[in-house]
Protein backbone atom coordinates (compact mmCIF):
# COMPACT_ATOMS: atom_id res chain seq x y z
CA UNK A 1 0.00 0.00 0.00
CA UNK A 2 1.78 3.10 -1.28
CA UNK A 3 1.29 6.84 -0.75
CA UNK A 4 1.25 9.37 -3.58
CA UNK A 5 0.81 13.13 -3.95
CA UNK A 6 -0.36 15.45 -6.72
CA UNK A 7 -1.71 19.01 -6.80
CA UNK A 8 -3.58 21.29 -9.18
CA UNK A 9 -5.85 18.91 -11.06
CA UNK A 10 -7.88 21.93 -12.24
CA UNK A 11 -10.81 19.75 -13.28
CA UNK A 12 -13.61 21.30 -15.28
CA UNK A 13 -11.66 23.81 -17.36
CA UNK A 14 -9.82 23.81 -20.66
CA UNK A 15 -6.35 24.62 -19.37
CA UNK A 16 -4.66 24.64 -22.78
CA UNK A 17 -4.71 28.46 -22.72
CA UNK A 18 -1.88 28.14 -20.17
CA UNK A 19 0.34 26.17 -22.52
CA UNK A 20 0.38 23.09 -24.77
CA UNK A 21 1.36 20.86 -21.84
CA UNK A 22 -2.18 21.36 -20.51
CA UNK A 23 -3.93 20.05 -23.64
CA UNK A 24 -6.30 17.19 -22.71
CA UNK A 25 -4.91 17.36 -19.18
CA UNK A 26 -7.84 15.52 -17.58
CA UNK A 27 -7.30 12.55 -19.87
CA UNK A 28 -3.59 12.59 -19.00
CA UNK A 29 -4.38 12.62 -15.27
CA UNK A 30 -6.77 9.68 -15.56
CA UNK A 31 -4.40 7.62 -17.71
CA UNK A 32 -1.32 8.23 -15.56
CA UNK A 33 -3.18 7.90 -12.25
CA UNK A 34 -4.60 4.52 -13.27
CA UNK A 35 -1.17 3.43 -14.45
CA UNK A 36 0.66 4.03 -11.15
CA UNK A 37 -1.94 3.94 -8.35
CA UNK A 38 -3.43 0.69 -7.05
CA UNK A 39 -6.83 0.42 -5.29
CA UNK A 40 -5.23 -0.04 -1.85
CA UNK A 41 -3.01 3.05 -2.19
CA UNK A 42 -3.67 6.58 -0.87
CA UNK A 43 -3.25 9.78 -2.88
CA UNK A 44 -2.87 13.24 -1.32
CA UNK A 45 -4.59 15.76 -3.60
CA UNK A 46 -3.09 19.10 -2.62
CA UNK A 47 -5.57 21.72 -3.71
CA UNK A 48 -6.98 23.38 -6.83
CA UNK A 49 -9.06 20.29 -7.49
CA UNK A 50 -11.95 21.88 -9.40
CA UNK A 51 -12.71 25.16 -11.17
CA UNK A 52 -16.32 24.99 -9.97
CA UNK A 53 -17.66 28.06 -8.21
CA UNK A 54 -20.40 26.29 -6.23
CA UNK A 55 -20.46 22.94 -4.45
CA UNK A 56 -23.02 21.38 -6.78
CA UNK A 57 -20.94 22.34 -9.80
CA UNK A 58 -18.04 20.26 -8.48
CA UNK A 59 -20.11 17.06 -8.40
CA UNK A 60 -18.89 15.65 -11.74
CA UNK A 61 -15.31 16.37 -10.77
CA UNK A 62 -15.66 14.44 -7.53
CA UNK A 63 -17.38 11.64 -9.41
CA UNK A 64 -14.29 11.44 -11.59
CA UNK A 65 -11.98 11.58 -8.57
CA UNK A 66 -13.87 8.74 -6.87
CA UNK A 67 -13.64 6.62 -10.00
CA UNK A 68 -9.84 6.68 -9.84
CA UNK A 69 -7.97 3.97 -7.90
CA UNK A 70 -7.00 4.50 -4.29
CA UNK A 71 -8.25 6.49 -1.35
CA UNK A 72 -7.86 10.26 -1.43
CA UNK A 73 -6.94 12.91 1.13
CA UNK A 74 -7.84 16.39 -0.08
CA UNK A 75 -6.55 19.85 0.78
CA UNK A 76 -8.03 23.20 -0.23
CA UNK A 77 -6.31 25.32 -2.86
CA UNK A 78 -6.71 28.98 -3.76
CA UNK A 79 -9.02 28.18 -6.71
CA UNK A 80 -11.32 25.81 -4.80
CA UNK A 81 -14.12 28.39 -4.45
CA UNK A 82 -16.71 25.58 -4.20
CA UNK A 83 -15.15 24.30 -0.94
CA UNK A 84 -17.64 23.95 1.93
CA UNK A 85 -17.80 22.65 5.48
CA UNK A 86 -17.22 18.98 6.14
CA UNK A 87 -20.90 18.56 7.03
CA UNK A 88 -22.09 20.05 3.73
CA UNK A 89 -19.57 18.05 1.73
CA UNK A 90 -20.66 14.85 3.47
CA UNK A 91 -24.30 15.63 2.75
CA UNK A 92 -23.41 16.19 -0.90
CA UNK A 93 -21.65 12.83 -0.95
CA UNK A 94 -18.23 14.32 -1.61
CA UNK A 95 -16.64 13.20 1.66
CA UNK A 96 -16.96 9.49 2.41
CA UNK A 97 -14.81 6.39 2.81
CA UNK A 98 -13.02 7.11 -0.46
CA UNK A 99 -12.36 10.84 -0.08
CA UNK A 100 -11.52 12.56 3.21
CA UNK A 101 -10.07 15.86 4.35
CA UNK A 102 -6.34 15.76 5.00
CA UNK A 103 -5.95 15.50 8.78
CA UNK A 104 -3.07 14.48 11.04
CA UNK A 105 -2.70 10.70 10.84
CA UNK A 106 -0.27 7.82 10.59
CA UNK A 107 -0.27 6.11 7.19
CA UNK A 108 2.08 3.41 5.97
CA UNK A 109 4.69 4.16 8.59
CA UNK A 110 4.78 7.94 8.15
CA UNK A 111 3.14 10.75 10.12
CA UNK A 112 1.29 13.14 7.79
CA UNK A 113 -0.38 16.51 8.30
CA UNK A 114 -0.79 19.74 6.39
CA UNK A 115 -2.43 23.08 5.73
CA UNK A 116 -3.22 25.23 2.68
CA UNK A 117 -0.54 27.88 3.27
CA UNK A 118 -0.63 31.39 1.80
CA UNK A 119 1.34 34.07 -0.03
CA UNK A 120 4.60 34.52 1.86
CA UNK A 121 6.20 37.65 3.30
CA UNK A 122 8.87 38.69 0.86
CA UNK A 123 6.77 37.72 -2.17
CA UNK A 124 6.15 40.68 -4.53
CA UNK A 125 2.38 40.24 -4.16
CA UNK A 126 2.37 40.03 -0.35
CA UNK A 127 0.57 42.90 1.37
CA UNK A 128 0.48 42.91 5.15
CA UNK A 129 -2.99 44.40 5.36
CA UNK A 130 -4.52 41.82 3.02
CA UNK A 131 -2.32 38.77 3.58
CA UNK A 132 -0.67 39.02 7.00
CA UNK A 133 -3.65 37.76 8.99
CA UNK A 134 -4.26 34.80 6.68
CA UNK A 135 -0.56 33.90 6.64
CA UNK A 136 -0.41 33.85 10.45
CA UNK A 137 -3.62 31.84 10.64
CA UNK A 138 -2.13 29.22 8.33
CA UNK A 139 0.98 29.09 10.53
CA UNK A 140 -1.24 28.40 13.52
CA UNK A 141 -3.10 25.68 11.65
CA UNK A 142 0.14 23.93 10.75
CA UNK A 143 1.39 24.20 14.33
CA UNK A 144 -1.87 22.71 15.64
CA UNK A 145 -1.65 19.88 13.09
CA UNK A 146 1.93 19.11 14.09
CA UNK A 147 0.97 19.14 17.76
CA UNK A 148 -1.82 16.69 17.00
CA UNK A 149 0.68 14.39 15.31
CA UNK A 150 2.81 14.31 18.45
CA UNK A 151 -0.10 12.75 20.34
CA UNK A 152 -0.34 9.78 17.97
CA UNK A 153 3.19 9.54 16.59
CA UNK A 154 5.91 7.23 17.85
CA UNK A 155 9.03 7.16 15.67
CA UNK A 156 7.42 7.74 12.27
CA UNK A 157 9.04 10.42 10.06
CA UNK A 158 6.90 13.55 9.69
CA UNK A 159 5.68 14.70 6.27
CA UNK A 160 3.90 18.02 5.64
CA UNK A 161 1.46 18.58 2.77
CA UNK A 162 0.59 22.10 1.55
CA UNK A 163 -0.95 23.81 -1.45
CA UNK A 164 1.14 26.99 -1.46
CA UNK A 165 4.96 26.84 -1.41
CA UNK A 166 6.19 26.81 2.20
CA UNK A 167 9.06 29.22 1.49
CA UNK A 168 10.86 31.18 -1.19
CA UNK A 169 14.27 29.78 -2.21
CA UNK A 170 16.91 31.02 0.20
CA UNK A 171 14.32 32.83 2.31
CA UNK A 172 12.98 31.11 5.41
CA UNK A 173 9.37 31.53 6.47
CA UNK A 174 7.37 30.76 9.58
CA UNK A 175 6.41 27.45 7.96
CA UNK A 176 10.07 26.46 7.78
CA UNK A 177 10.64 27.45 11.41
CA UNK A 178 7.78 25.15 12.42
CA UNK A 179 9.02 22.28 10.28
CA UNK A 180 12.51 22.59 11.72
CA UNK A 181 11.16 22.73 15.25
CA UNK A 182 9.07 19.60 14.81
CA UNK A 183 11.68 17.66 12.86
CA UNK A 184 9.76 17.45 9.58
CA UNK A 185 11.60 15.33 7.01
CA UNK A 186 9.70 16.08 3.78
CA UNK A 187 7.26 18.65 2.42
CA UNK A 188 5.05 18.35 -0.68
CA UNK A 189 3.23 21.29 -2.29
CA UNK A 190 1.75 22.62 -5.55
CA UNK A 191 0.39 25.97 -6.80
CA UNK A 192 3.33 26.97 -9.00
CA UNK A 193 2.95 26.84 -12.80
CA UNK A 194 4.85 27.87 -15.89
CA UNK A 195 7.80 30.24 -15.33
CA UNK A 196 7.22 30.20 -11.56
CA UNK A 197 8.34 26.57 -11.47
CA UNK A 198 11.88 27.58 -12.40
CA UNK A 199 12.32 29.20 -8.98
CA UNK A 200 10.48 26.49 -7.06
CA UNK A 201 11.85 25.20 -3.76
CA UNK A 202 12.91 21.64 -4.54
CA UNK A 203 15.52 19.33 -3.08
CA UNK A 204 17.08 19.56 0.37
CA UNK A 205 16.97 22.92 2.13
CA UNK A 206 17.40 23.52 5.86
CA UNK A 207 17.52 19.75 6.34
CA UNK A 208 14.08 19.25 4.80
CA UNK A 209 13.34 17.58 1.45
CA UNK A 210 10.93 19.62 -0.69
CA UNK A 211 8.84 18.31 -3.59
CA UNK A 212 6.77 20.35 -6.05
CA UNK A 213 3.90 18.14 -7.22
CA UNK A 214 1.85 20.58 -9.33
CA UNK A 215 0.26 18.45 -12.05
CA UNK A 216 2.02 20.11 -14.97
CA UNK A 217 5.39 19.86 -13.17
CA UNK A 218 5.08 16.09 -12.64
CA UNK A 219 3.65 15.27 -16.09
CA UNK A 220 0.15 14.86 -14.62
CA UNK A 221 1.26 11.78 -12.70
CA UNK A 222 0.92 11.20 -8.93
CA UNK A 223 4.33 11.25 -7.28
CA UNK A 224 5.38 8.38 -5.03
CA UNK A 225 5.68 9.51 -1.40
CA UNK A 226 6.09 6.17 0.35
CA UNK A 227 6.24 2.72 -1.23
Amino acid sequence: MALYAIADLHLGRDMSVFGPQWENHEEKIVENWCRVVDPEDTVFVLGDISWAMRLEEAEPHFKLLKSLPGKKRILKGNHDYWWATERKMKMAGFIDGNIKFLQPEILEGVAVCGTRGWILPGHPQFQEEADGKVYRRELLRLEMALESLLKIRQEEPILVMMHYPPALPGNKSGFIDLMEGYGVKKCYYGHLHGPDQVKALVGNHWGIEFHLVAADYVDFTPVLVKA
